[in-house]
């Protein structure tokens, strides 16, 4: 079997999807499948020239006219790499988006089927609506869109029931769909006994920006120490926009003490697996792989029950349910106890253990491979760019 990733993002993205693509492109060549993969990196050079200057015009003027060029840009320039592969034997595109998805399936004459992951956290009109702050005219114009595009797929992976159920309005009627979580395979070495006098160590990992708020993590901090609550670290593990802004908060909070920035990480796990606690504090999330890492660690984890995450928390185990910081701050507190840490790490490993079996799910992802396949490429022999 031969299999094309399809996505519009660039290798270098700081997103949860391309560590799942990559890690995609290594276990299906390790499974003995073809594989080959197609990003914005791919696009012809000039085109992507043509794309740098359309770029200059359209996002001075903001709003729709940003979102149509990335529709534009990232539709075309998928379209055009692909075409180079028109003449390979492929029997699946695997996209990570469904414009990237759409723009192989035409590009290759429509002779392989689309199984599409779907990585937006409720639908994708949505998420455009909130990034360009779109106008309802132009959002009903997207929503068709969307549409047209999803009429073209019918095999869906979806990461959360949550994903699902908020994006079927623009899905058809008629579709074939798994649930496969997020997973990961991570070599972890043997977590190495802290002293009993060591701080607590919470951390966060995530794009630094309003939707991640780790703004919420510094005042659940701020409200500890004004429980009388010191001894403990707040390591900050990502980079984004909101950077400078917590920083200064974290010093007008006085928790200069308390809080570490520790920048883009290529390996945030590895921090993650020196803490004692993992806090997740987005606003919204399908299945973020840094709770998925923190369960791999053996890190105990408390998050927001916001959109995908009830889904993998084990029930009683992890969600934090108050609404203000400090209401927060009261429901972290007990687990500085040792022996409540255990226990929910404990009860989160037995269920990512099934939930999150990384083998499993790459198992069931290839046999939903073949279910859309209707008649297998012989060889990946002839997956080379054709001019």
């Amino acid at each position: 079997m031969n299999v094309l990733i399809a996505t519009y993002l660039a290798p270098s993205s700081p997103s949860g999807v391309v560590t799942y693509y990559r890690t995609l492109a290594t276990d299906l060549a390790s499974a003995g499948v073809g594989v080959h993969t197609i990003d914005s990196s791919n696009t012809p050079a000039l085109w992507r020239k043509f794309l740098g200057v359309l770029k200059r015009v359209m996002r001075p003027l903001g709003g729709a006219f940003s979102a149509f060029y990335d529709e534009f840009a990232y539709f075309t320039g998928l379209y055009l790499s692909v075409r180079k592969l028109r003449h390979a034997n492929l029997d699946v595109i695997h996209a990570q988006d469904v414009r990237s998805g759409v723009a192989a399936y035409l590009a290759l004459n429509r002779r392989a089927p689309i199984v599409l992951t779907c990585h937006f956290n409720d639908d994708p009109v949505q998420e455009l609506v909130h990034n360009f702050d779109l106008k309802p005219g132009f959002t009903k114009l997207l929503t068709s869109w969307y549409t047209y595009l999803f009429s073209y797929v019918h095999n869906y992976v979806f990461v959360s029931d949550y994903a699902y159920v908020k994006s079927k309005h623009l899905l058809p009627a008629v579709i074939e769909k798994q649930i496969l979580r997020n997973t990961v395979r991570l070599e972890v070495p043997q977590r190495q006994a802290k002293p009993v006098d060591s701080p607590l160590i919470i951390s966060n990992v995530g794009y630094i920006d309003e939707r991640k708020n780790q703004k919420l993590l510094l005042q659940i901090g701020y409200e500890l120490r004004n429980r009388n609550i010191h001894d403990f670290q707040l390591w900050l593990i990502g980079d984004g926009p909101k950077r400078t802004e917590y920083t200064q908060l974290a010093n007008e909070l006085n928790l200069t003490g308390h809080v570490t920035f520790h920048g883009q990480q290529a390996a945030p796990w590895k921090l993650v697996a020196q803490s004692d606690l993992y806090i997740h504090t987005s606003l919204n999330d399908n299945c973020p792989y840094s709770i998925v890492e923190a369960f791999a660690v053996g890190t105990p984890v408390l998050a927001l029950p916001v959109g995908g995450i009830p889904e993998m928390l084990p029930k009683g185990f992890g969600a934090l349910n108050g609404k203000t910081a400090g209401e927060l701050a009261n429901e972290v507190a007990p687990y500085f106890d040792p022996k409540q840490r255990q226990k929910l790490a404990s009860a989160q490993a037995a269920n990512a253990a099934t939930s999150f079996n990384h083998e499993v799910n790459l198992q069931k992802l290839i046999s939903f491979y073949r279910q859309s396949v209707v008649e297998p490429a012989t060889a990946m022999a002839s997956l080379t760019p054709v001019s």
